[in-house]
Order: C-alpha cells, then structure tokens, then sequence
C-alpha cells in the first residue's frame, strides 16, 4: 500500500534551520552548523550540540557565505541530520520538499540545490522561493487577520548575514526595488561581544552565549536618546544582570531574578555581567551600520528607497503594509 506524500517545509536560514511538515503545529528549529568544541576539539553537527556541555570558546562551520549557500559538504552533514529518523523521519521519496533561497540566489547555487535535492536525496518535487515569498503569502494574516494577501506590500526580512527589503505588487517581488543593508544578527553579536569585552569581561570568544544573551536581554529602541538619557540618570530602570553559565546548572545563563531555582543552586561562585544601555545600544546598528563601521544607510532608508523603487502610484499602499 503506498504511503500518502507528504509536504516537508524547509526554511534554510544561514543560521538556524526551521524545519517541518506542512500538518505541523510548530517547526523543528536546528542550529545550521557544524561546531567544534575548544577544549575536547569534538565536532557536533546541527543541534547535537545541545547535548554538549562543554560550549565555551565554539568554532562554527556554516555553509553559508555572506547569506549564500556555498558548502555543501557542510550542508549535506547538517540536512543528513535533520531528515534522519532521530529528528524528522523523512523518507524523501514519499515527500514534496518546499525550500527557502536567497533573495537573488545564483543560479548555480540553484542548479546545486535541484541537483542535491533530486539526486542525492531522491524528493517527489522541490519548490523553491525566497523567505520574504513565504512571509508575503501570510501577510494578510499577520497584518489584518485575513487570508487574502496584500495587493501592495514591503517584507523586511532582517537575517543572520544581512537585511533585505523587498516590496510586492500583486504577489509578484519588484526585483528593481529591492534592497539589502549588510547588517544582520551576526554583526550584532560580534558588536555586543566587543562592547561587554571592552567594558567588563572578555567574551569574544564566547559567541555562543553572547548569541543568547542579545536574544534575551537587548532590545529595538523606540525612543534611543530619552533612553539613553534614561541610563544615564536611572540606571536602574534599564539595567539587568545576567548570570554568565557554569554549564553543570546552565548552559547559556539566564536574567537574575527569573530563575530563582538554578540561582540558588548557583548561589555562590556566580559570574555577573551586567547590562544597561548595551540592551538597546547594539541593534541600534540596524538603523545606524556606521556604529559598526560600515558605509551603509540603516534598514529604514532601505525600507524607504524600496519604496520609491515602486512605481509611484503604488507607494502610498506600500508604505502602509510593510511586514518586519
């Protein structure tokens, strides 16, 4: 009896995989790289680090460059893993596999992908489109609660490697007006662990925790100089303290005070970093890259210029739809 296909929906970000079948409730999400730990020089592939505890001082491989996909012995180790039967259990051959790509991928990374997809792994059918193609198909939802997509429409998509703004006019992407500011979660990373190596403790070599650190504790600024006025005058009201891991009680650490079972384990011998304008400091690079020395406008001049790309009837209903 022949089994009923299945459609498999892989968002291949050049940070994290986000993996699932289209009856899925949620996404399996996966680490997208290959580390290698600094003390025992173990090597992990996709999320198998989570059952290292050894996560000080990690080397990663990605098979991305600069938002492309460009190892594929790296790609290969980490699909290998997701489609194995100890995370999706995928059979390809009984599987519709839906891909994302890159905002103006290479057609020869395409041709890879088609190739590797059909041959390697054997898939019914492979259908590929950028990210921002599968926000936009949902932006009715996000934005009004309703099926229908937007007739005109600007999806930021703000990655690991870089940030795109790309507009649609009747679900069609506006290839002409597209733009992409080359500041994503990486170089926020990077710029948080400069900031609290300088001011504090030497973290550059622990991009792990960092990476957790930005994602719990910093945040978009809606108003940067009141807060920073704000900082400076009382301190306290923005300022947190995260307890830095000891990896037998944490391995990424946690905000102190909200997580009062692990910190009494921790009671003594607790690192502290504290934070304070850092939080709303560093992704302030999004909007200003010359904070990080790059000779770029922000992600809101992009959104902007994306817009005037557009033909100018089209521009008032594109700069009231704009999904982030």
């Amino acid at each position: 009896r022949r089994a009923a296909m299945r459609t498999l929906i892989l968002d291949n970000g050049s940070f994290s995989i986000k993996a699932g079948y289209s009856d899925a409730q949620q996404p399996l999400v996966i680490p997208n790289t290959i580390t290698r730990t600094k003390r025992t020089k173990r090597v992990y592939v996709g999320d198998l680090i989570d059952k290292s505890n050894d996560l000080s001082g990690l080397y990663y491989r990605s098979p991305f460059e600069r938002g492309y996909l460009v190892h594929w012995d790296a790609e290969l180790a980490i699909w290998d893993r997701v489609f194995s039967d100890d995370v999706l259990g995928c059979q390809p051959a009984e599987t519709r596999l839906v891909v994302s790509e890159p905002v103006f991928n290479f057609r020869r990374i395409q041709r890879a992908m088609d190739e590797i997809a059909f041959e390697e792994y054997g898939f019914s059918s492979v259908v590929r489109a950028p990210s921002t193609k599968f926000a936009a198909l949902g932006s009715g939802q996000a934005l009004y609660g309703d099926s229908e997509m937007p007739e005109c429409l600007v999806v930021v998509d703000v990655g690991h490697a870089g940030t795109y703004a790309v507009p649609y006019h009747a679900g069609k992407m506006v290839a002409s007006a597209v733009r992409r500011v080359d500041v994503g979660g990486r170089i926020l990373t990077n710029y948080l662990k400069e900031t609290v190596s300088f001011r504090y403790w030497d973290m550059m070599e622990e991009t792990y925790i960092m990476n957790a650190v930005k994602e719990r504790c910093c945040f978009v600024s809606r108003d940067f100089y009141g807060d920073l006025e704000t900082a400076h005058r009382r301190g306290r009201d923005l300022a947190i303290e995260y307890v830095l891991p000891d990896f037998a009680n944490t391995k990424t650490g946690f905000v102190r005070g909200r997580e009062p079972m692990v910190e009494e384990r921790m009671r003594e011998g607790m690192q502290i970093l504290p934070l304070c304008n850092e939080r709303f400091a560093v992704p302030e690079a999004l909007f200003y890259p010359a904070d990080v020395g790059m000779d770029q406008g922000g992600i809101h001049q992009a959104v902007v210029q994306a817009v005037m790309g557009c033909e100018q009837r089209l521009r008032p209903a594109m700069f009231g739809n704009i999904l982030v």
